[in-house]
């Protein structure tokens, strides 16, 4: 008989091996344990305990997402029920603008109203702005995608109208950021309402409501002050259904009285994207501007004409290029696309 040797073997887990076999489950079992608990420490003191909760934290970001990515059966299966790949979220925005252009215009849809829901829910998940947009605003989106393609539903009048409209409603689908047109060779840049100016022009009607009314309280003997002071909820009542209401009306009379449909416009220059401010309407008897008004970028010193009825504001001249304006006319053509390089569509 051969005697057993002296050397220990180790098996696939690194758990030694004896002449009689493997050594017996729970032994086994605490040494395996035991061992990744120490290979655990050794990461631990390497990365530290912040680096482990990081790399925990990371992979449940990552489980959640992949759930999230496939919990609706349009974003996972096709029409035949197998996987297909993941569509990006403007591929999804196309699919919606497409389904409804189909329903509404071609009166042919191209997915079941199950498909829709899953599509516009997945959308609302996604954080996307296009499932809930206007009516305006999807067909003014529809109409843009329908020309980009070659298959227009709508005129350029119409096109242009609707535009317009959205312009009017500060709707963010029309906003474009400064931009030159190749076809009027002109630089414009959008012009939305300054809100927060147009309510420090209350300010002063507001002071002076004010001081008129501590003027009536105190000339009435503080009769207003007691009104107010009623035990609730008759004060309350009076703070709220009295008091400030009629502040309110006499501020937004004296200020439509000193500024009679007042509009304050802001935009980006388009040469030097400066902030530039003008104001649309009578200021007590003067009258003022109504459509259109031209002001001086006070940073390039290029004059621009602020559009009311079009929210845009146009370049008139551009000082910097008056050099390139005598070259054009010298050299012809040539030198005139090299002055008017496309930069987008207006």
């Amino acid at each position: 008989m051969q005697s057993a040797p002296s050397s220990r073997l180790t098996g696939s887990q690194g758990l030694p091996l004896t002449s009689r076999g493997l050594l017996p489950r729970r032994r086994a079992q605490r040494q395996l344990r035991a061992g990744t608990v120490h290979v655990q420490a050794k990461k631990g003191e390497q990365q530290g305990l912040g680096g482990a909760v990081k790399s925990a934290g990371d992979n449940l970001e990552k489980a959640l997402n992949e759930l999230d990515d496939n919990i609706l059966n349009y974003c996972s299966l096709d029409p035949t029920g197998k996987p297909r790949n993941k569509q990006s979220l403007g591929e999804k925005e196309a699919d919606f603008l497409d389904a409804l252009r189909s329903f509404y215009y071609d009166n042919q849809p191209i997915m079941s109203n199950e498909e829709f829901d899953n599509l516009k829910e997945e959308l609302l998940w996604a954080g996307s702005k296009v499932a809930v947009l206007s009516s305006t605003e999807q067909r003014f989106m529809e109409a843009s995608k329908a020309y980009a393609a070659g298959k227009p539903f709508l005129s350029d009048s119409e096109y242009d109208d609707l535009r317009a409209q959205l312009r009017t409603k500060n709707s963010k689908v029309v906003q474009q950021g400064p931009r030159c047109s190749i076809r009027t060779r002109n630089l414009y840049s959008d012009a939305n309402p300054a809100y927060l100016k147009m309510t420090l022009l209350n300010l002063p009607a507001a002071i002076g409501t004010l001081l008129a009314l501590f003027a009536l309280d105190d000339f009435t003997g503080f009769e207003i002050t007691k009104l107010v002071e009623l035990p609730e909820p008759w004060g309350i009542v009076v703070v709220w259904g009295l008091v400030l209401p009629l502040i309110f009306l006499f501020v937004n009379a004296l200020t439509g009285i000193i500024l009679k449909d007042g509009l304050i416009l802001q935009g980006q220059c388009p040469n030097c994207s400066a902030t530039n401010t003008t104001y649309f309407g009578d200021i007590f008897t003067v009258p003022g501007p109504r459509e259109t008004t031209t002001v001086t970028c006070p940073n390039c010193k290029t004059k621009l004409t602020f559009s009311n009825e079009r929210r845009q504001i146009i370049v008139q001249n551009n000082p910097g290029s008056a050099t390139g304006t005598k070259k054009e006319q010298k050299s012809g053509p040539a030198a005139g696309k090299d002055a008017t390089s496309p930069a987008g569509a207006s």
